[in-house]
């Protein structure tokens, strides 16, 4: 190979490695503020970075952030290219077909989670939503479900207008030949460019309580599935002073409990505070237990999954059960 096609050949590499790396890193720490920020709005701190699951729910963030934006762009290209009459430039229809897409996407996607007759599990903004709806008519559903969709497009308008706003001013100032910015515009760029990345961090808080519960883990979202664990008998009876309900033919094994989130060292699942039907004040609560106390775990068929959802028992004194020798009628 010559020399010249060599060296373009490592820069491509090169280039491309970065890029990814780049790429990779962005993405993880997309997932980890996702991550985070839906699980303080649980009430659940978890400190345990290194798992993949960030990397992919940094890319889906990241796609659906992307997929969005570029109709506010578009406009704002559309504006800032305005005629010297002020007449702005007629846009491709087939360009705003293919741009309104993802919006619509956005909108059905919104309804979606108030199809159901209760929000699904650990989706903070339906339940904050589903308080206000009253009655729960298909128009009050409906209008739910446009709310929400605004609450996520409203960031990424404007971090596609004020991205706009700071890439043509630079570029401005990259045509002039020098690099100095007149004070005024200096202070206009980092104004936008503060608001696009403020923006961005509000469209991450904004899908991580509305859309990351209800996209499945192996998609990169957070929507809970249902196991239920086998208890040492050690540590059963703090998990029934917790409220975490068993099994009655079988003590040391829970119930299907709907898992929120799990890392190295923690489960965390959300029960029914109680057996009312009323929806007022959020009748659920989030349960965390050592996962050290785990002997075996059953996961339940996503197709089969438990309808009822457990309840949170009463906190009660518990009395270790006898052994299993002792159950055989053996001394120990």
């Amino acid at each position: 190979m010559p020399e010249a096609d060599k060296g373009r050949s490592q820069f491509d590499l090169g280039a491309l490695s970065g890029f990814g790396a780049a790429a990779a890193a962005l993405a993880y720490a997309t997932g980890t503020l996702t991550i985070n920020i839906y699980l303080h709005q649980l009430g659940i701190t978890d400190f345990s970075l290194a798992k993949p699951k960030l990397v992919l729910t940094g890319i889906l963030v990241l796609l659906t952030f992307l997929l969005l934006a570029p109709l506010p762009v578009f406009v704002a290209w559309l504006i800032g290219t305005r005629g010297q009459d002020g007449r702005v430039l007629p846009p491709s229809r087939e360009i705003v077909f293919w741009m309104l897409l993802p919006v619509l996407g956005l909108i059905a996607a919104s309804a979606s989670l108030f199809l159901e007759d209760i929000p699904g599990l650990g989706q903070t903004a339906a339940w904050r939503m589903w308080e206000f709806i009253k009655p729960q008519s298909c128009a009050a559903k409906a209008l739910a479900g446009l709310l929400i969709a605004a609450e996520v497009y409203v960031p990424v308008c404007l971090a596609g207008v004020s991205a706009f706003a700071a890439t043509r001013l630079f570029d401005q100032v990259r045509v002039a030949g020098t690099y100095k910015i007149h004070p005024e515009k200096l202070v206009y760029f980092l104004f936008v460019t503060a608001l696009a990345v403020a923006s961005i961090v509000g469209y991450i808080y904004a899908f991580s309580i509305t859309f990351y519960p209800a996209i499945s883990s192996e998609f990169g979202g957070g929507k809970p599935y249902f196991e239920r664990f086998l208890i040492a008998e050690d540590g059963r009876c703090q998990l029934q002073q917790l409220g975490i309900p068993f099994n009655t033919d079988q003590p040391n094994i829970t119930q299907f409990l709907p898992v929120l989130h799990e890392s190295t060292a923690l489960v965390a699942v959300w029960l029914k505070e109680s057996a009312a039907d009323h929806l007022e004040n959020e009748p659920y609560v989030v349960v965390q237990f050592d996962k050290a106390q785990i002997n075996a775990v059953a996961v339940a068929d996503p197709n089969q999954k438990p309808k009822q959802h457990p309840q949170l028992l009463p906190l009660v004194p518990c009395v270790p059960g006898p052994s299993p020798a002792d159950a055989h009628g053996h001394t120990p």
